[in-house]
């Protein structure tokens, strides 16, 4: 059955008469007769008994409306939510892993209130594959550490790097038991430097993108880790410069936008920032 005609229908019968409905919807009174014959030719049944003064539903008729009722309120559900769903906002954003569970959910936070009815698609990653894919137009927004020196982006936060294990005598281990950030991460290159170039031996147990994994090998002291300070849990042990392991950088943590420091919808970076640093 054809929608149009179906709201026809209702249009008459919620009108009591053809020229009202007519009125109503803004068409010819003849339109109303035609399409409101087309529908009954299209079901093979009279809708209304008509006569010079009255205007009834037929038997068929009655049976129809709660149907037709039906039929129009999904229709009209399903036009406004995929309408409102097109003109949505859609924002991808990028942040490493060690972020995913202080840092993101506080932007997504804030970009909900900014932005109703935002809807936001996120992917964890070591910075310098986020930059790709901003740089890519895969992204439109990412937290990421910037290199050192570096003006890129608007800076959120800076971060200590810590030494982290559970049980403080795995420090002194010999080779050092290591459960470290993939290589793309900044603390790993300068550990494994660290090491080497103090001669110290070491066992990379494990990296891995995921700081969950890693945290749960030093809990259960078969590593000693490495990572921000603001990702570490406080029930372990963090330090900042053991006795003979390389010292550790403070990272700078900064926000991006695909194609520099563009508005979202009249919203900037350096105020989505701001609000970033002092939450």
């Amino acid at each position: 059955m054809d929608i149009e005609l179906l709201r026809t229908f209702i249009a008459v019968v919620d009108n009591g008469s053809f020229t009202r409905a007519a009125a109503q919807i803004y068409r010819s009174q003849s339109a109303i007769s035609m399409q409101v014959k087309r529908l009954e030719e299209q079901l093979q049944r009279q809708l209304f008994h008509r006569s010079a003064r009255n205007l009834k539903l037929s038997l068929d008729g009655r049976a129809l409306l709660p149907y037709a009722r039906q039929l129009l309120k999904l229709h009209d559900e399903a036009m406004d939510n995929i309408l409102n769903r097109s003109q949505a906002h859609n924002i991808r954003i990028g942040c490493p892993d060690d972020y995913s569970h202080t840092l993101l959910p506080d932007l997504i936070q804030i970009l909900r209130r900014k932005i109703p009815g935002v809807h936001i698609s996120s992917i964890c990653a070591n910075s310098n594959i986020l930059r790709q894919h901003l740089d890519n137009g895969e992204l439109d927004m990412t937290i990421i550490t910037r290199p050192e020196g570096s003006t890129e982006g608007v800076l959120i936060l800076q971060e200590q790097g810590v030494w982290l294990c559970n049980d403080p005598q795995m420090i002194n281990r010999r080779p050092l038991p290591l459960a470290l950030l993939e290589p793309g991460c900044k603390f790993h290159s300068l550990v494994i430097d660290g090491l080497q170039k103090a001669d110290i031996s070491y066992d990379l147990v494990c990296d891995a993108s995921n700081c969950g994994l890693l945290i749960e090998l030093v809990r259960r002291n078969l590593a000693v880790s490495v990572m921000a300070a603001h990702t570490a849990p406080d029930d372990m042990v963090k330090l900042t410069a053991p006795e003979g392991l390389p010292t550790l950088p403070v990272a700078e943590i900064v926000i991006c936008l695909k194609g520099g420091k563009q508005l979202i919808e009249g919203i900037s970076l350096e105020t989505i920032a701001a609000e970033m640093t002092s939450s």
